[in-house]
């Protein structure tokens, strides 16, 4: 089952550094690559038997990024209700699935409020930086649960990925406006 975390976190990690690619507005196709990787990786936690709170919290992750595509692709912003929505979910789903407050749980909790900041922007730059925040957050819990087939094939490449998508992308737009 081991090798279906890894391929599990490698088909993830392909969609998340696709939408970390992504340039400018296009935010829709962001989401839905968001999606499918969050989707993917909560997956690969479960087959690899690491991490319940990291799969909860990423499914629930699956669950608000397909939310926030559909508001989106109408051009409607989030109302505030429902981000308040998401962080009361994120705690309730993490306190049920830890039976309580750990160390580990926090830290998934923390994680998974900052990628609700992640999944709410406008541009691909905004994202990128609220990318960054959040694999740092996720590799620490990788480490600490431990989870390494995710650590290793999802979220440090996503970093790598998603610095090298802001020096691409994001570079080039502060030089403009200076």
């Amino acid at each position: 089952m081991n090798i279906l975390a890894y391929v599990l976190s490698i088909t993830g990690l392909i969609c998340m550094i696709s939408a970390s690619l992504i340039k400018g507005e296009k935010m829709k196709q962001i989401l839905f690559l968001v999606f499918c990787g969050n989707f993917l990786v909560a997956t690969s936690y479960l087959v690899d038997g690491a991490g319940i709170n990291g799969a909860a919290a990423c499914y629930l992750g699956s669950l608000q990024t397909i939310i926030n595509y559909f508001f989106d692709s109408k051009n409607k912003p989030l109302p505030t209700w429902l981000i308040c929505v998401y962080a009361l979910a994120i705690v309730a789903v993490n306190l049920w699935v830890a039976g309580g407050v750990s160390a580990l749980g926090v830290l998934v909790i923390v994680a998974s409020l900052t990628f609700i900041m992640c999944i709410g922007q406008k541009t691909g730059a905004r994202y990128r930086f609220w990318t960054i925040v959040n694999m740092i957050l996720w590799c620490l819990y990788d480490i600490l649960s431990p989870a390494y087939p995710v650590l290793f094939m999802s979220h440090i490449p996503l970093l790598v990925f998603t610095v090298a998508g802001m020096i691409i992308h994001d570079r080039k737009k502060s030089a403009e406006r200076e």
